[in-house]
């Protein structure tokens, strides 16, 4: 006999569960990563910048998967939706205006604040030659903005968008921002999430986001290349 109950329709987007797993799947990717590079001599900074950004894309790539598998199943519901070309173009463009506003967000950090350069390994690597720079640009500038804002915004911004657009944007942008640690790269990371968290809000893709995201990073790079 079939029954003619309404279907269940509670998993129908992510929730505190996939947040949860998504954020602990994510972390513990990270931390072995981070106490192996603290221990790396100095002149080992092209290896560490390298494996950064490669495993924090990786690592992002595993929230979502943790997040998908663990009930919803279905990746349109975590954003993976087609999107008119224009989306993609507005998000170039809103990652261009986040690359110019870093450079005052970082001005106006530093006029009261003084630490040690954190992106130093970063730049390290974009100098040493084209193929180091090429392996950045993948890793750094496809690879980490792709695994982040399928983890941030995919799951995050996505299970928070139940408590209204403020707390999705904000919240997730937050969170995000704390992933990168108190230093001037939070206030930029912030930035980055706030724009790319009122895109996914706007079009409920995941690309637009990313593209402002893979623009960011990818300028930043070229800049370190060149100064």
């Amino acid at each position: 006999m079939q029954s003619n109950a309404a279907p269940n329709l509670t998993w129908q987007s992510p929730g505190w569960p996939e947040v949860t797993i998504a954020l602990v799947t994510y972390v513990a990717l990270l931390v072995p990563l981070l106490l192996w590079m603290v221990q790396l001599p100095p002149e080992q900074a092209v290896l560490r910048g390298l494996a950064g950004t490669a495993v924090n894309g990786i690592a992002g790539m595993a929230a979502l998967f943790a997040a998908f598998a663990l009930r919803i199943r279905r990746l349109r519901v975590f954003g993976f939706r087609t999107i008119s070309s224009s989306w993609l173009i507005i998000g170039a463009a809103v990652g261009l205006f986040a690359f110019g506003a870093s450079f005052i967000v970082e001005y106006v950090y530093f006029l009261f604040i003084t630490e040690p350069n954190t992106q130093a390994d970063f730049q390290v690597v974009a100098k040493s030659g084209p193929l180091m720079l090429s392996i950045l640009v993948l890793t750094g500038a496809i690879l980490t903005p792709l695994g982040e804002e399928f983890v941030f915004r995919g799951v995050i911004a996505n299970a928070f968008n139940r408590y209204g657009a403020w707390v999705s944007v904000i919240g997730s942008a937050l969170i995000f921002a704390a992933m990168h640690g108190p230093s001037v790269i939070f206030f930029d990371a912030l930035l980055v999430g706030l724009l790319t968290g009122v895109l996914f809000r706007k079009t409920g893709s995941i690309w637009p986001p990313a593209i402002t995201h893979i623009v960011y990073n990818g300028l930043h790079l070229f800049h370190y290349s060149i100064t």
